[in-house]
């Protein structure tokens, strides 16, 4: 079977933006690609705002729908037990706290299943939530708990929006840093904005990945 990637993390991660780019840029092998959104906890930035350009890149999305697809009820999509099952290339969007961890624990056997299971912790640390490795612990600790998984890696995903700088970026990659090495995780990416990547290659190599940003709110999108 093909592997399952989760991404988790707390608000404002940027979880949902890599979850897009990710399943938008996975190499298929032949399988099905799907995205599964199930982030119940915040109903504003979620890939299912994204159906069309999934679409586009033969991305099959499974989200709640109709009247509670923007609501806080807990409703997984009927079809995503039969997606862990059987040969795809998987990829998750959950929430960082333990609401999402008792999601994930409710699909624990099942995902036990399939190899590889990435379950990466999305953090930039210029979250409230992500500025000080008590709060890291703590929302790590709840996760693991509820889904009976351990995370096995982190995204490195510094950012200040509109106000990023190369300069921003370093700072904030190097207290990720500090907090992978508390928590004895690797960093495997450090994801950037397409306007930075090509000065920062040199510097970080084949960790750096390149992101486009889909879930941007309208109001910065005017001139």
């Amino acid at each position: 079977m093909g592997s399952i990637n989760i991404f988790a993390g707390g608000y404002g991660c940027g979880k949902t933006e890599l979850a897009l780019n990710f399943a938008m840029n996975t190499d298929s092998k032949g399988q099905d690609v799907v995205l599964a959104d199930l982030d119940l906890v915040n109903p504003y930035f979620v890939s299912r705002q994204q159906k069309a350009e999934l679409k586009a890149h033969h991305v099959k999305l499974l989200a709640p729908f109709n009247n509670l697809s923007y609501g806080d009820i807990p409703q997984l999509p009927p079809q995503l037990l039969a997606e862990i099952q059987r040969e795809n290339q998987l990829l998750i969007d959950i929430a960082g706290d333990d609401t999402g961890g008792l999601v994930i624990g409710y699909l624990h056997r099942y995902l036990q299943q399939r190899n590889p299971v990435n379950l990466w912790l999305v953090i930039n640390p210029y979250r409230p939530f992500a500025q000080d490795l008590n709060g890291i612990i703590e929302l790590v600790k709840l996760f693991e708990d509820a889904s009976r998984l351990h995370f096995t890696g982190i995204i490195s995903n510094p950012h200040l929006a509109e106000e990023t700088t190369v300069d921003i970026i370093r700072r904030g990659h190097q207290q990720v840093l500090e907090y992978a090495e508390a928590l004895q995780l690797k960093v495997d990416y450090l994801t950037v904005r397409e306007e930075f990547y090509e000065q920062l290659i040199p510097e970080f190599g084949s960790l750096l990945k390149s992101i486009k940003i889909y879930t941007r709110p309208l109001w910065l999108q005017e001139d």
